[in-house]
């Protein structure tokens, strides 16, 4: 599963905002674009990127100007975002078998699955529900 890259919330944030950047989400990213690795996400991906921008602005780690910038790069990039039924049935059914409390994380790693891609997350609480972790799961800075 190395043709695409699915990337969580938690990385993208990493990329994107200057309170949160880490050289290996930058460099994954960047690698992705330069190779142009197809991107895939969940239709939702945008709204979740978006709120957590909005929220950044409201605790003031962001100005509004900030924000609307790091928005408008990151709908820039080339993502396919992905929605389907099976998509929505194989994320309640992967929630169900790894005890995921909701569908957010399922529906991402439901999305790796269908589209062959590697999933890429900081999401340590996400991980550690997985034993064993599947192999198209990366943690960043691993």
């Amino acid at each position: 599963m190395t043709e695409a890259l699915c990337i969580d919330t938690s990385v993208m944030m990493k990329y994107l905002c200057p309170d949160e950047q880490t050289s290996e989400a930058i460099a994954l990213i960047a690698n992705a674009l330069t190779q142009q690795t197809r991107l895939v996400a969940p239709c939702f991906a945008w709204v979740e990127v978006g709120s957590v921008l909005r929220k950044k602005v409201r605790v003031k780690l962001l100005t509004s100007t900030e924000a609307d910038q790091l928005y408008t790069a990151y709908i820039s990039l080339p993502i396919d975002y992905i929605d389907t039924e099976t998509l929505r049935l194989n994320a309640w059914q992967l929630a169900e078998q790894h005890g995921m409390p909701t569908l957010y994380d399922a529906v991402f790693l439901a999305c790796a699955k269908a589209e062959s891609a590697n999933f890429w997350t900081a999401d340590d609480a996400m991980l550690n529900l997985f034993s064993p972790r599947p192999a198209y799961v990366y943690r960043l800075g691993d």
